[in-house]
């Protein structure tokens, strides 16, 4: 009846959505994408931004999308995939592409994609768009998809993992765009990674071939939501997840799932570091077929979470084994942070009641850092380890720094592993002493950051919530704080239990950087600035007498780019004037603002635009993190060191200049006013560290440079008259 139903409402949706007439191109026309510009790193589709119409054949049903979205009417973020109707709806190299549920222009979601089942054929008018590499087709409006006739559910493709991935899990654009928003098969993997997020609410694994291939399979859909972990897609078969977290060395006889693109690699040098790549996505449970399994380790805990110079610490676990026995359990440790795994000390752990395995690490002495894991063996060999390491990748542990006194902030913040940045105390109660760098007293950030004085790296932690007393700190004031350990989307907090003044003050002198400084602020340098997450900071320029300049003015959501000098290729985010708990924490004292229409009426001070014309000596403020960056939030006006507003900027008495096409690719076209008298222009294309990677010059009004040899990546172009510079600007080589 409902497909009836559907169908009836078709029909005359039909009417009123091709009123306009838009041109039909099939889902591969739309997927292809040549070879040649594969090798180039362009995975682009030619219809990119048109608005077309198409059929295809449903991959699988609407109510299994499991995404969050508090921009969506329900807060749930539909979608489906479609593959090419020819053949029937058997998949073939690009025939198949994401529909987004949402229509163009709106938070609603469609109601016929959210309804959709597997093996419906639909027409669809719809905008072709494209994001983190993924083409993807979105709904013109709430008529613009209809059913045109039912078939059958496409079967999954086989697909060998080093097509998609290769053993350092980077996109294989040449072998794997061909499978983008397909459903295959991927055939005897091991599990070699498992990072569970989101509060423990969710969870994605690495798998790895015979080869060393490696895929991260990821979570959009019910197959991969946890065991007792509610749904939201309102339409979802289950209230509650059914996954069971795999261990490491765990073996699948083959995962199912949509191929769903998260561009990385060296043809996107500024994706984020914890881009997947062709991601695979399983659709429900019988996207698994498991193999013999390992034990499981988990409920690992200690009996004292920072110990002193003279306690032991007991460690226990929960190991079981569900289709054998656990044969023995190790525990491994030692406070060399040099010392491989095989150098460890080892210590059987014995089996004290039920699953639970406990063994005791000696007292070490004070600043010892203490690395610790669990190995254990079933009854069919298997071998299981926590935390979880990559077959091919460093050793991950647990650890723990022994003090005098119990946790420090910096035991909340410091985190060795090598494939996460959570803090290693996450979900425990802890009480750690700092002084207020920030506060909710009027003028001031409004929020409560504490600093430990005597650190200068993962010293700093945002304080949430707390009592009433929390709103009469002032900086400089001494505090102890009790509080659980959260993270929260990649940003370490403290949420209070009881905030406590010692009436002792201190001041903390902030930590001083370079906002040019490509090894933190440059492409992928986000992990290098999480050693400063939550403290003060200060930005200077290294040069004698030089300022920092505003490179940016407007990255939009509050937030502007500055850099050590006009001419900088390398910038910090800062951001102000925006305050949205969980989202923004931008001052509305600062007067200085990215964009005053927007963001002017909240505040505090006269509203200010910023424009590229306005330097400073120095700026400083917290690092906050949200979004996938880090960005500096000063506290107010003071913190802006002598603003100087007005300076010619560099382009202001520039020379007529056009540099085209920009992004580039082998050539870039210079186009000099003619009515500028000259001889000879010197042109310099420098890169992100400075360093002058093409210098030639050009005596025409009209000229071009060869840019083949030089990687993709942001450069500056900078052409000079003699000892006069009479153009600047940024150049894209793609």
């Amino acid at each position: 009846m409902k497909k009836l139903l559907l169908s009836i409402v078709g029909i005359f949706a039909a009417g009123a959505a091709f009123a306009q007439t838009y041109p039909y191109v099939d889902i591969n026309q739309i997927s292809f994408v040549s070879q040649a510009n594969l090798q180039n790193c362009n995975d682009s589709s030619a219809y990119l931004g048109d608005t077309i119409r198409t059929r295809g054949v449903v991959i699988m049903d609407g109510s299994l999308s499991e995404v969050a979205s508090g921009s969506i009417t329900g807060g749930s973020r539909p979608f489906i995939h479609l593959t090419d109707t020819a053949n029937g709806g058997v998949q073939f190299p690009f025939s198949a592409i994401n529909l987004m549920g949402v229509n163009a222009g709106t938070s609603n979601p469609n109601n016929n994609i959210e309804n959709a089942l597997a093996g419906d054929i639909l027409d669809v008018v719809c905008i072709v768009s494209e994001f983190a590499g993924g083409i993807q087709l979105q709904p013109l409006s709430s008529t613009s998809v209809t059913i045109a006739g039912v078939g059958s559910a496409p079967a999954p493709v086989v697909v060998p993992v080093g097509d998609l991935q290769d053993n350092q899990r980077v996109n294989q654009l040449t072998t794997g765009e061909q499978w983008e928003g397909s459903y295959i098969e991927i055939q005897n993997v091991t599990v070699t990674g498992v990072s569970t997020f989101s509060g423990g609410n969710r969870t994605e694994i690495t798998v790895e071939d015979a080869n060393g291939n490696r895929i991260l399979v990821a979570d959009r859909y019910l197959g991969m939501r946890m065991t007792g972990v509610s749904t939201v897609n309102p339409n979802s078969p289950y209230s509650v997840g059914r996954f069971v977290v795999p261990a490491v060395g765990t073996v699948y006889n083959y995962i199912r799932g949509v191929v769903v693109q998260d561009e990385n690699g060296p043809c996107y040098p500024g994706s984020s570091g914890f881009a997947g790549g062709y991601e695979i996505n399983p659709l429900d449970s019988n996207d698994f077929d498991q193999a013999a399994s390992p034990a499981i380790v988990s409920n690992v805990t200690r009996s004292v979470l920072v110990p002193n110079a003279t306690q032991s610490v007991n460690v226990s676990a929960d190991i079981v084994d569900f289709d054998g026995t656990v044969v023995s359990a190790t525990l491994f440790y030692t406070a060399d942070q040099a010392a491989p795994a095989n150098l460890f000390q080892s210590i059987a752990m014995t089996n004290t009641t039920g699953s639970i395995y406990d063994a005791t690490i000696p007292a070490f002495s004070l600043d010892s850092v203490v690395r610790y894991f669990i190995v254990a063996v079933d009854d069919s060999s298997n071998v299981t380890s926590s935390p979880s390491s990559s077959v091919a990748g460093p050793l991950n542990t647990y650890f723990y720094t022994v003090r005098p006194n119990g946790a420090t902030i910096m035991d909340i913040q410091f985190n060795p592993s090598a494939s996460s940045n959570a803090s290693p105390l996450e979900n425990d109660t802890v009480t750690v002493t700092g002084i207020v760098t920030a506060s909710y007293a009027s003028g001031d950030l409004g929020y409560l950051y504490i600093q430990d004085a005597t650190a200068t790296e993962n010293a700093g932690i945002f304080v949430n919530g707390g009592p009433v007393s929390v709103f009469g700190l002032n900086r400089g004031d001494e505090v102890t704080v009790q509080g659980v350990v959260e993270e929260s989307f990649g940003f370490t907090r403290l949420n209070a239990i009881n905030v406590t003044a010692t009436s002792n003050t201190g001041t903390i002198t902030p930590i001083t950087l370079d906002p040019s400084d490509a090894a933190l602020f440059g492409s992928n340098a986000s992990p290098a600035l999480e050693k400063y997450e939550s403290m003060l900071l200060r930005y200077e320029n290294p040069m004698m007498s030089g300022t920092v300049n505003v490179t940016d003015p407007n990255l939009g959501f509050g937030e502007f780019e500055v850099g050590s000098g006009a001419l900088a290729t390398v910038g910090a985010r800062v951001l102000t004037a925006r305050q949205v708990l969980g989202q923004a924490q931008g001052s509305i004292d600062v007067s200085y603002t990215s964009d005053t229409a927007q963001y002017g009426s909240a505040l505090n001070v006269t509203p200010i635009q910023l424009t590229s014309n306005y330097t400073f000596d120095a700026l400083e403020g917290i690092l906050y993190y949200a979004f996938g960056n880090f960005k500096l939030t000063p506290r107010n006006n003071a913190d802006f060191v002598n603003v100087i507003v007005g300076i010619k900027s560099l382009t202001s008495n520039e020379v007529e200049t056009a540099i085209y096409p920009n992004p580039a690719e082998n050539q870039v076209n210079i186009k000099i006013d003619e009515s500028y008298a000259f001889n000879n222009l010197n042109v310099q294309v420098v890169d992100l560290t400075g360093r002058i990677v093409l210098d030639t010059q050009v005596n025409s009004a009209m000229s071009s440079l060869n840019v083949e040899g030089l990687e993709k990546g942001i450069y500056l172009v900078r052409i000079t008259n003699g000892s006069e510079t009479i153009h600047a600007s940024k150049l894209i080589l793609k």
